[in-house]
């Protein structure tokens, strides 16, 4: 029995959409949702940006946080950063600052971000990363890396390590998916590398060895699935993870076109289900 605190990550309970939709916003309130996924079992919530934004002109974040801490959702995670590193792209540092906002107005738990993909320099993406890192600290909360095959810079576990290392950064490691590990040029012997401070948080779901649409990057927006409905070895995964000490957070990023089509309390429920079966 573990005691790891479980998070309902945002396109698991937004319905009909998924990421890099010109639509980002989940389909029900926030109210609504932090109900719904509290009397499942969760206890923390995932949001994008754009929903972040709305919930931001419709409730406020002082009164999120109110409603979400009243539901027992107490880990609160926002995302995504990208290019954050470039301080001459006005979209990203636009985003850099609703984000982290968000995050310290919603005493978020950890902040997600993604990796070079061959547009900037080793050397200076670590620097970055540790001055990132520092902003972080500074509102009391975490960088969860999450390494991804399509990003030349950051698609495997070794260079994640070689990051975080080298950055010397104490609130910064990785959002290790089940998902980008098993789709990638990592292998799950490599998570015996990773020391547990190295996770800040660990997301579970799964998938098909062979590609549905012939695409990494459309199968990875929908076909996610559900842990234990695909063919990775879910239960060696988060067994090899927990086997490391990590007690941290683990969520369920299920990107899938049949489960955004559910209603929001048969989604979430199938969500909790799929980690709860490991844990």
């Amino acid at each position: 029995m573990y005691n790891n605190k479980l998070i309902a990550s945002h396109w698991a309970i937004a319905g009909n959409h998924y990421c890099g939709d010109h639509v980002e916003i989940a389909d029900s309130d926030f109210k609504e949702r932090m109900e719904v996924i509290g009397k499942v079992g969760f206890q923390g919530a995932g949001f994008v940006e754009l929903d972040l934004l709305h919930t931001k002109e419709t409730y406020g974040y002082e009164e999120a946080k109110k409603i979400a801490d009243a539901n027992g959702i107490t880990e609160i995670e926002v995302e995504v950063l990208d290019k954050w590193w470039d301080s001459s792209n006005a979209e990203a540092q636009q985003t850099k600052r609703n984000v982290f906002e968000a995050a310290e107005k919603m005493h978020a738990r950890h902040i997600k971000v993604f990796g070079a993909d061959g547009d900037c320099e080793k050397d200076k993406f670590i620097e970055e990363f540790a001055k990132l890192c520092k902003e972080a600290e500074n509102i009391g909360t975490k960088i969860a890396m999450e390494f991804m095959p399509f990003k030349k810079d950051m698609n495997c576990i070794k260079q994640g390590l070689e990051v975080f290392r080298a950055a010397g950064v104490k609130n910064g490691g990785f959002c290790l998916d089940s998902w980008h590990t098993f789709m990638g040029p990592s292998s799950y012997d490599d998570i015996a590398l990773i020391k547990p401070e190295e996770i800040i948080t660990v997301e579970l779901d799964d998938g098909y060895q062979e590609l549905v649409s012939g695409s990494l990057w459309r199968d990875t927006c929908d076909y996610r699935l559900p842990a234990g409905e695909g063919d990775f070895d879910c239960r060696d995964f988060i067994k090899r993870v927990l086997a490391l000490g990590y007690t941290g957070t683990i969520g369920c990023e299920i990107i899938a076109i049949d489960h955004r089509e559910l209603p929001l309390k048969r989604a979430a429920a199938r969500a909790y289900a799929s980690l709860k079966q490991y844990l």
